[in-house]
């Protein structure tokens, strides 16, 4: 055997100590990772179950792969486990990709291990760039691959980045060691096998070393897109506030950080969808709305975003209602809130916040959200007046509206949390009251 490998690590990035899934295909670039990794693997400084999965689209020659992946692990001494998957009606190569991460996820779940190494190179990522570029990627998709990402849960390693397709099967062959070929990637009919077959090669011809130019090109973008999201970052965190945006943070940045902090804010609080990030569209709807006075986006899974005040509101097609609950002596427990009953502080209260009233003053109260008919008779004031139109002179935006903890007797409410009190006995120095305190986060106080 020679020495193709060997030379092949000297530009192999290393694996962090832990333990791994290695997707291994059959193919020339996952045996090549397969025998990059096994100086590691046999120190023990890295423990390793190479993963095959079989999307039945080749039978025979499928069923072939596996059969030589097995085999294969068993003479290197690699855990190995495969997996078959329908596809059902897909049949396409997003379909397969889709299934085989699904496996991924599921199986690092159950053996709980630090991540997973994929065989990707040089050339796949290339591939990748151009891809994009015919799609109108934007910077972050034209950043392509990294040495180490997070895929939604998995922790994802590519070592073999720095490496091309014809140095590592040149390395294979110099060695005598073997590998699968599969069919399909002849086929031109799919958009990288025309960029793998005819595209790059003219590149190639065009100028010399193209493939090791756009990899540059990927990765110097992508440091630019590391720098952004840093500073988007930073944005988001002042901003975010739950299923609510604070716009203010936001007014005066740029459209490149407003768009990568809207996205971040879906991907943390939205659906948990198949195609969970916002499309370009999609994006740009969104950050209209964000910068608008007043405007309603209609985003996936049904859910919308809609401009109030000063917030941006994500509304989901159907919002959580919680019963209504008696209220109870110290502690009263209602969604994410509590109204705490203690001792008088010698002073009225804010009315928002706090409020101190006569002992017994609650009995037969309970804490609910609104509904139709609610009345309230603001602290102060000679009459009563619709909750609605209450909460509309206090600039409440709509979206919160029916978040807001109310103290109430029947269809009289007494308190809106966060927002002012209604009709409370006036408290006056020296009299016997106790302290009502909502705890919980209240946006809508900004």
């Amino acid at each position: 055997m020679g020495d193709g490998i060997d030379r092949l690590r000297e530009r192999f990035r290393q694996i962090p100590d832990g333990s791994y899934l290695i997707g291994l295909s059959g193919g020339a670039d996952s045996v090549a990772l397969i025998h990059l990794l096994l100086p590691d693997i046999r120190s023990g400084r890295i423990r390793t179950e190479a993963v095959h999965v079989n999307h039945g689209l080749r039978g025979a020659q499928a069923d072939g792969d596996e059969a030589f992946t097995e085999a294969l692990c068993a003479k290197v001494c690699v855990p190995f486990i495969a997996f078959r998957v329908d596809l059902g009606n897909r049949k396409d190569e997003a379909a397969a990709r889709d299934a085989r991460y699904a496996v991924f996820r599921e199986r690092i779940r159950q053996s709980r291990m630090d991540g997973l190494i994929l065989a990707h190179h040089a050339n796949d990522q290339a591939e990748t760039f151009l891809m994009r570029i015919l799609r109108g990627a934007g910077p972050e998709g034209l950043s392509c691959m990294k040495f180490e990402s997070q895929m939604r849960e998995i922790r994802v390693f590519r070592p073999m980045l720095g490496l091309k397709r014809e140095e590592i099967r040149r390395s294979l062959l110099e060695d005598g060691i073997e590998w699968r070929e599969d069919s399909t990637n002849a086929d031109p009919s799919f958009l990288r096998n025309r960029i793998r077959l005819e595209l790059i090669p003219l590149f190639e011809t065009i100028e010399a070393g193209a493939v090791e130019k756009i990899c540059r090109a990927a990765g110097l973008i992508g440091e630019d897109c590391d720098l952004l999201n840093l500073e988007a970052e930073k944005l988001y965190r002042k901003a975010f506030r739950g299923r609510h945006l604070d716009t203010v943070p936001l007014e005066s940045v740029s459209p490149a950080l407003l768009s990568r902090v809207l996205r971040r804010w879906w991907e943390s609080t939205g659906p948990v969808l198949h195609e969970h990030t916002l499309n370009e569209r999609q994006t740009t709807e969104l950050a209209e709305t964000a910068r608008s006075e007043r405007g309603c986006v209609n985003l996936p899974g049904g859910y919308r975003a809609c401009k109030g005040n000063r917030y941006l509101h994500l509304i989901p097609p159907e919002r959580m209602v919680h019963s209504p609950v008696c209220v109870t002596e110290p502690e009263t427990c209602f969604g994410s809130f509590r109204l705490l009953m203690t001792g008088s502080e010698g002073n009225p209260g804010d009315g928002k916040r706090c409020q101190e009233i006569p002992p017994h003053f609650t009995d037969g109260c309970v804490v609910r959200t609104r509904r139709p008919g609610d009345r309230i008779r603001p602290f102060g004031s000679s009459g009563s007046r619709k909750l609605q139109d209450y909460l509309t002179d206090r600039k409440v935006d709509e979206a919160f509206r029916d978040e807001i903890p109310l103290l109430c007797r029947e269809n009289e409410v007494l308190l809106a949390g966060g927002v002012g009190a209604g009709e409370v006995p006036l408290w006056k120095a020296g009299e016997d009251s106790v302290r009502l305190t909502w705890h919980g986060d209240m946006p809508w106080m900004d």
